[in-house]
């Protein structure tokens, strides 16, 4: 089983737009109080030696953070440095905390190997990528696994262009996230006004460079 702090940290660690996304998708925005709550209600499950300092911190930082003030609001997510803190805190809390990544879908692999085409090296890797998790409850988005052979390519999101179509109407693009030299996460990023809730089909993406 997943470690019951793995889907708040998870949470508390992506960028302030999805972070905005899942609060929206569970009614609780304009406030970001859900993020805070969510890890305090299970942040004394046991946890690795490992990951306790980065328990603490977080819950330290989040208790001064305590009260009211704008930076409960969902704007400042992007722009509050306390904010910014807890993403870095809760990233290296999740690499402290058991996981259990399971193995591609058949669909999800054939979308990364139309989006890896012109990748050698990445598409070298597809036999060793595993889905760790999507980004938040019903995200399409995906943090990816890789144990394959580093590429030479920079980190950051892979010079690619995948639009996603459906009946010739452009609803949404993907991105591929690359962490040292390998596959480190898919994100959607949606037009629509619901978010999807699955990756598309490789029949329904056009990629360019």
């Amino acid at each position: 089983m997943t470690h019951p702090l793995a889907g708040p940290t998870r949470r508390l660690a992506l960028p302030a737009s999805a972070q905005r996304a899942h609060l929206e998708s569970i009614g609780t925005a304009p406030s970001t109080d859900e993020l805070a709550l969510e890890f305090d209600d299970v942040r004394r499950h046991p946890v690795p030696p490992a990951a306790g300092p980065f328990v603490d911190r977080i819950d330290t930082l989040l208790e001064t953070m305590s009260g009211p003030g704008p930076v409960w609001h969902v704007t400042s997510l992007a722009t509050a440095a306390q904010w910014a803190e807890l993403r870095l805190l809760a990233a290296e809390l999740l690499r402290h905390l058991p996981a259990h990544p399971r193995p591609l879908a058949p669909s999800e692999r054939e979308l990364l190997a139309l989006l890896l085409t012109d990748f050698p090296g990445l598409h070298a890797q597809l036999d060793h990528v595993q889905v760790r998790a999507p980004w938040y409850d019903g995200s399409a988005s995906l943090d990816l696994d890789t144990s394959g052979p580093a590429a030479d390519v920079p980190d950051g999101v892979l010079p690619v262009s995948a639009e996603v179509h459906s009946n010739g109407e452009h609803i949404g693009e993907l991105l591929l996230w690359v962490a040292n030299g390998r596959l480190s996460a898919i994100e959607y990023a949606w037009v629509t006004d619901e978010p999807p809730h699955t990756l598309p089909p490789a029949a329904a993406v056009t990629t360019r460079r």
